[in-house]
């Protein structure tokens, strides 16, 4: 498949968002390898963007995939530190029990898929409400 210029500078832009857009001899591949401003593409949203570099072809999309072995204990006790949350925090905004996210804090209980499913999409959630809050703040200035 030959790409233009302009397709290459396209698919340059979309990489440094996270989008990977791959032209092959009959299809495009389109992927999200990781998110930007914590936004999750659906199958249609990827589409999209690449028949905006390639508006003829067969395009099969790859959404996000949560990568659950990246989740640890270190990896959550990082985030709970960069975005100021406390184990109150984690106990009312994820529905645990005081007693079973201590035990998990502490080590001595591993987290479940679930668990840590919980863990990422809260902090994403905090992330972009965070984001949001910011930008609200620098409109009333």
């Amino acid at each position: 498949m030959e790409i233009t210029p302009a397709q290459k500078e396209a698919i340059l832009h979309y990489a440094r968002l996270g989008i990977v857009i791959e032209p092959l001899d009959d299809v495009i591949l389109v992927k999200q390898k990781h998110l930007m401003n914590g936004l999750i593409l659906t199958q249609k949203e990827l589409i999209q963007r690449a028949r905006s570099v390639f508006p003829v072809g067969i395009i099969k999309p790859s959404t996000f995939s949560l990568q659950l072995d990246k989740i640890d204990l270190p990896w959550v006790n990082k985030e709970m530190l960069e975005l100021g949350l406390k184990r109150n925090d984690l106990i009312k905004l994820l529905g645990f029990d005081k007693s079973s996210l201590s035990l998990i804090l502490s080590g001595n209980r591993e987290m479940t898929r679930s668990m840590k499913a919980g863990f990422f999409y809260l902090f994403q959630l905090m992330r972009l409400r965070n984001s949001v809050s910011e930008e609200m703040n620098e409109t009333k200035k």
